[in-house]
């Protein structure tokens, strides 16, 4: 398996279970989720601010990261019940 900046997270560890093996990857998942969700529960507006300034070096982008961002922090908000995140990018700037 090569590196792809273009592969998604869930997708290409999906791909590297099963490459190994694994007939069922939902023990493996759901324990990355769960994580996942800690982790996007314990963010704060700084590491949101770090994120996007690492990731874009143009106005333009982080423009459409903060608009991304905020679709995917509805979803952590109304679906995962992670109400921290819409008080979080209400912040960043």
């Amino acid at each position: 398996m090569y590196r792809n900046s273009k592969v998604h997270f869930l997708t290409a560890y999906v791909e590297y279970l099963m490459n190994r093996g694994i007939r069922s990857e939902e023990y493996y998942v759901g324990d990355a989720s769960r994580f996942i969700r800690f982790l996007l529960a314990n963010i704060t507006e700084t590491d949101v601010n770090n994120f996007i300034r690492q990731s874009a070096k143009t106005s333009s982008y982080q423009n459409r990261l903060r608009k991304t961002l905020r679709k995917f922090f509805h979803f952590g908000s109304e679906v995962l019940d992670l109400g921290n995140l819409e008080q979080i990018l209400k912040k960043t700037r």
